[in-house]
């Protein structure tokens, strides 16, 4: 597997993983505080049917940190810089969490390089999430008790990881170091609070109509045991999307590539293929 570093059309770089071969292209996009390490336990199966390409969203990983605004624009300039930089016109796009939102975002003007999309959990389809992911939107505070230390980012895996044997030593010691690289500070805190306020899921709107308008097969995965946004909230998410199936799996939470890698390949193969 190829990684790399790859500077983008808007001067920001970021690393860059690219199985490369003429298989049908996959572009995965991981989650909030998360980066490329965390598809580990599902990559290797994939590659066998697919060209995987998955990188670190700006803010994230090895990534630049900019002093931006980390708004659903802003990500979904550097899923559009990256895909034109590696000639990639169409391609299934497999999301967690915040990188699902942003595929759907992206949908708005690139519906056509859209072959399929999977959604894991993302927010918007609800205004529920837990009490923990609210206090950035304090106002004057909330930056500041939303940094990334290494006690945040122990409860942000607590929160999200149903089985606490799946919180390996490796992956804190992974989530701390890349919460240390500067820009974190702002980077983690910002990308939180456009999308979660004091009471809950905010800007669900305008989330909504996009998601009426992504006309694409769509696959919706869920954790039984997710405690950031609830399983309930895939119902919507079948509402809504034009043509949706859903994935519901158990012993799970907010990760399910990384706490059921084999469920979720066998999901994600069964419907991309």
């Amino acid at each position: 597997m190829g990684l790399s570093r790859v500077t983008l059309a808007n001067g920001l770089s970021t690393r860059v993983l690219d199985t490369g071969g003429d298989k049908p292209p996959i572009v995965m996009l991981h989650g909030l505080a998360n980066a490329i390490e965390i598809w580990d336990r599902v990559l290797p199966a994939l590659t066998a049917r697919f060209r995987v390409v998955a990188f670190d969203l700006p803010g994230f990983g090895e990534a630049s940190r900019p002093d931006a605004a980390y708004d659903s624009r802003f990500f979904v300039e550097q899923l559009e810089d990256v895909l034109n930089a590696l000639s990639i016109e169409r391609a299934h796009l497999v999301g967690s969490s915040l990188g699902a939102g942003v595929i759907v975002r992206f949908s708005a003007a690139n519906l056509r390089r859209i072959d399929r999309a999977v959604l894991a959990a993302p927010g918007g389809f609800g205004r529920q999430t837990h009490l923990l992911m609210r206090p950035t939107a304090l106002p004057l505070i909330g930056e500041a008790l939303g940094r990334p230390t290494p006690f945040n980012n122990h409860l942000t895996l607590r929160l999200a990881i149903h089985d606490p044997r799946n919180i390996t030593p490796e992956l804190v010691a992974l989530t701390d170091r890349y919460a240390a690289m500067p820009g974190s500070e702002w980077s983690f805190p910002r990308a939180l609070r456009t999308g979660v306020g004091l009471f809950g899921v905010t800007a669900r709107d305008s989330f909504e109509v996009l998601a009426r308008r992504l006309d694409r097969p769509a696959l919706v995965l869920w954790g039984r045991q997710d405690r950031v946004f609830p399983p309930q909230q895939s119902d919507r998410a079948l509402a809504l999307l034009p043509q949706a199936t859903r994935v519901l799996i158990d012993q799970c939470g907010h990760y399910p590539h990384w706490e059921q890698p084999e469920a979720f390949v066998s999901a994600v193969e069964a419907f991309l293929t």
